[in-house]
C-alpha cells in the first residue's frame, strides 16, 4: 500500500501548488489561479453562471465511489446546467473544503477527476478556495459559460402545442445507486468480507450500465450540437437532475402551461427494465421520479418535428397544453392520471 502525504505537512500553500501544476489553462483565460482574480477575455452575448455545492455524505459516497469520479460529476453536473440554457460551458471555479482523513493523494485523485471532465468539455479551472472541514469533504463549483443573447433557452418559453422531448433514457442513474447501496448494505454485514469481493464486483459487471450513469454521467453536448447544426432553438429546457416528474413540472409552472405526457413514449433502457424486474419496482416511477440522470427535457414548436421524429436518442414523449388544464401523464392501459400525484401506489397493481 502506497503512503499518504498528510495535508498539513505540506500545507494549504504547497497543495494548492500541486494541485495548479496539472490544471490546464483556457483559450479564454488571460491568468488562471495565482492572483487575487482570475483574468478572462470577454466574450460576445451573455454570461452564464451557475453554483452547486456537493457533500460528502449527502451528494456523494466514497465508499463505493472513488474520488476520481466525485470529481469527474461535480464537473459534469455544472456543465449540464450550461446546456440546459443552450450555452457554451468555459471555466470553473473550485473551492473545497477538505477533513483530516483525506491525503494529499487524495485531493490529487480528486482533482484528477475534475481535469479529465474538463479536458473533456473544454473548461479550465480559473479559480478556487481550500479551507479545512468539519463534515469530510465539501465541493462547490461555480461554472461561467456563454451564448448570443437571442440563442439562450429559459424554462419559461414553452408554449401551447409544443412537442416534449427527451434526450437518452431516464432512470438508469437512480437505479445504479441502488445497486451500490445494495452491494454496500452486503458488504457492511458480512463477517467474512473477503468472501464478497468476487461476489460484489460481479454484481457490479453485471449491472455496469447502470452503475456508470451514476458514477460517471455525462452532460448532452451532443444535442446542443446537433440544435446548432439544425438550427434548432428550442422553446423551453431543462436538464433531468431531481427526476422527469419534478423537472417536467419546473418547466410548466414556469411556462404559465401544463404538460401531458404519454408512459408508453418514456425511454427506459433494457438493463433498467431487467433490473427493476430483479427488485420489483416499476420503471415507469422511477424514470418520473429518480434524479440525476442529467439528460436534456426540452420543449419545440411542431414546426421543427421532422428535424426531430427520426433522431436516435431524442424522443416525442408528450405535448403542452393550455394552463387551464391538469398535468397528466397517459399511462399504457389509458387510463390518465395527474402528473402531480405521481406515486408508487398509482402503479403498484400493474402488469
Amino acid at each position: 500500500m502506497s503512503k499518504k502525504t498528510s495535508i498539513s505537512s505540506i500545507g494549504e500553500f504547497g497543495l494548492i501548488e500541486k494541485i495548479k501544476a496539472n490544471l490546464l489553462k483556457g483559450p479564454f483565460t488571460r491568468s488562471g489561479p495565482g492572483d487575487d482574480c482570475a483574468v478572462i477575455s470577454p466574450q460576445n452575448g451573455e454570461y452564464l453562471v451557475s453554483t452547486d455545492t456537493l457533500v460528502e455524505g449527502i451528494h456523494f459516497d466514497n465508499s463505493y465511489m472513488s474520488l476520481e469520479h466525485v470529481g469527474y460529476k461535480s464537473v459534469v453536473s455544472n456543465v449540464s446546467d450550461i446546456f440546459a440554457m443552450n450555452g457554451t460551458p468555459l471555466h470553473i471555479t473550485v473551492s473545497i473544503g477538505i477533513s483530516e482523513k483525506y491525503s494529499v493523494e487524495d485531493i490529487e485523485n480528486l482533482y484528477s477527476g475534475i481535469n479529465k471532465a474538463c479536458s473533456k468539455y473544454n473548461v479550465d479551472v480559473i479559480g478556487g478556495d481550500i479551507s479545512s472541514s468539519f463534515s469530510g469533504l465539501v465541493i462547490t463549483i461555480t461554472i461561467v459559460g456563454h451564448q448570443e443573447v437571442k440563442n439562450i433557452v429559459y424554462r419559461s418559453g414553452a408554449q401551447e402545442n409544443d412537442l416534449i422531448v427527451v434526450s437518452g433514457n431516464l432512470g438508469s442513474a437512480y437505479l445504479g445507486l441502488q445497486v451500490l447501496l445494495r452491494e454496500k448494505e452486503v458488504f457492511g454485514k458480512s463477517k467474512t468480507k473477503t468472501d464478497l469481493t468476487s461476489d460484489i464486483k460481479s454484481q457490479i459487471q453485471k449491472n455496469l450500465e447502470l452503475v456508470e450513469r451514476q458514477i460517471k454521467p455525462e452532460a448532452r453536448k451532443d444535442v446542443i450540437n446537433y440544435f446548432k447544426e439544425k438550427k434548432i432553438k428550442p422553446t423551453s429546457m431543462i436538464d433531468l437532475s431531481d427526476g422527469l416528474s419534478s423537472d417536467l413540472l419546473h418547466v410548466a409552472r414556469s411556462s404559465n402551461v401544463s404538460v401531458c405526457i404519454y408512459e408508453n413514449k418514456i425511454p427506459i433502457s433494457k438493463n433498467a427494465i431487467k433490473f427493476c424486474e430483479e427488485i420489483s419496482i416499476n420503471p415507469t416511477i422511477v424514470a418520473l421520479s429518480g434524479g440525476e440522470d442529467y439528460e436534456l427535457l426540452f420543449t419545440i414548436n411542431q414546426r421543427d418535428f421532422n428535424k426531430i421524429k427520426d433522431v436516435s436518442g431524442l424522443t416525442i414523449i408528450g405535448k403542452v397544453t393550455s394552463f387551464k388544464q391538469k398535468n397528466k401523464i397517459i399511462l399504457s392501459n389509458g387510463d390518465e392520471i395527474d402528473l402531480e400525484q405521481i406515486g408508487w401506489d398509482h402503479f403498484s397493481n400493474k402488469k
